[in-house]
């Protein structure tokens, strides 16, 4: 859905904060075996998220009518400020991640669990918004190479690379759109796209 320009950022902001106080409150947890398991818990949500992203973009946003409809506003739109509003994405992460956590195993593990989500999810955030707004020639190569990767969703004449922090799920699932089923890189909105070296696609 289309968001007003604050609204859009205060993920950003919002996020941060969030996570920043859950690593806070770990680290001066003075029992160790405790910040052992909150780190491992952090580190196992963070690189589940990947997987978590791929199967709601790929999956909810694109095949159940009713979230492809407004996701189709970002399609239609790439630069419009679009997304879901922070109370909504906040909240199913506190039902769904940290309170069954915390009520079936502790706060400790539901706290790392919930950060490591939320990180994932802020990441993912940049790193889409980076590829949609910044200018190409402030980006990193892999940078550049992700931005292509994901005009390549956008601009293709099939369905795929739903994956926008990284690309191992569309590998694993079969979704990767040959480059030969992408429309010409000049024509993607940004000629600089047809200089990028095919080591980094």
């Amino acid at each position: 859905m289309r968001l007003t320009k604050t609204a859009y950022h205060a993920d950003f902001a919002i996020y941060g904060l969030v996570v920043a106080a859950l690593c806070v409150g770990a680290a001066l947890n003075p029992n160790w075996v405790q910040r052992g398991h909150w780190l491992a818990a952090f580190t196992a949500a963070a690189l589940c998220w990947t997987l978590v992203e791929y199967l709601l973009h790929g999956f909810v946003l694109h095949r159940i009518p009713v979230f492809a409809a407004m996701h189709a506003v970002h399609h239609d739109s790439p630069r419009a400020y679009v997304g879901t509003p922070t109370w909504i994405t906040l909240g199913a992460f506190l039902l769904v991640v940290l309170v069954p956590t915390w009520r079936g195993v502790s706060f400790n593990v539901a706290s790392g669990l919930t950060a490591g989500v939320m990180m994932g999810f802020l990441w993912y955030g940049i790193v889409h918004h980076v590829i949609h707004y910044r200018r190409p020639r402030f980006l990193a190569g892999w940078l550049l190479a992700g931005r292509y990767w994901h005009l390549r969703h956008h601009y293709s004449t099939q369905a795929g690379n739903f994956g926008v922090t990284t690309p191992l799920w569309d590998y694993v699932f079969g979704t990767v759109i040959p480059e030969d089923r992408a429309a010409p890189r000049a024509s993607l909105g940004d000629p600089t796209l047809a200089r990028l070296p095919e080591r980094l696609l």
